[in-house]
């Protein structure tokens, strides 16, 4: 997905999108055909990105700030028509018939270090970082058309492994499709296929 052209904004208290965010972008191949699901929009690059080639498009994210964040984005490139966004704690809000081709989450993926800081909702994924990643695998599921794929962010910092073995246990065929090493840790991305 191109991002280059996009006028593309972040407010405070928003993730801002790094390289875990593009590496996500980079593995997800959408196609005019596919019905995205953003799970933890932020300020929206990858629902952005999506906007322009799927035929329809849904984010959302725990924050009203960054839901609404990425609603403006939407708005500034002329997208808000192929897209929802709605605040939502994972899939809590998106209907049970709701289904989707593609699901995308890049989530907080970090343990708890025993420190708390502004965007710890952003960051730590539980103490072992993996639990709110765990959540959204077991609700995605229940929202993904046959032969959908489901794209996970995660980090060597907490246990991929572990979070690969729930995949398969929810019945998805597992693969990490993209990784990259920064500084102290590797950040991969799996993706999960009924």
């Amino acid at each position: 997905m191109r991002v280059e052209d996009l006028d593309f904004r972040v407010d405070s208290g928003v993730y801002a999108p790094v390289e875990d965010s593009f590496l996500l972008m980079d593995a997800i191949d959408l196609d005019h055909n596919d019905v995205f699901l953003d799970v933890g929009c932020g300020a929206g690059l990858l629902t952005l990105g999506a906007a322009r080639i799927a035929r329809r498009v849904v984010a959302t994210d725990i924050s009203l700030k960054a839901a609404r964040n990425t609603l403006r984005n939407l708005e500034r490139n002329g997208l808000e028509h192929a897209c929802s966004v709605m605040q939502s704690d994972l899939l809590g809000s998106i209907p049970p018939a709701a289904m989707f081709s593609i699901i995308a989450f890049n989530p907080p993926y970090l343990p708890y270090d025993g420190t708390t800081t502004e965007m710890d909702h952003a960051l730590v994924g539980g103490v072992r970082g993996t639990e709110l990643t765990e959540r959204f695998i077991e609700q995605a599921v229940k929202h993904l058309q046959r032969g959908g794929s489901v794209f996970v962010v995660g980090s060597s910092l907490a246990n991929i492994k572990d979070l690969r073995n729930v995949m398969v246990n929810y019945g998805l065929h597992t693969e990490i499709v993209a990784s990259v090493s920064i500084f102290f840790e590797k950040i991969q991305v799996l993706e999960g296929t009924q």
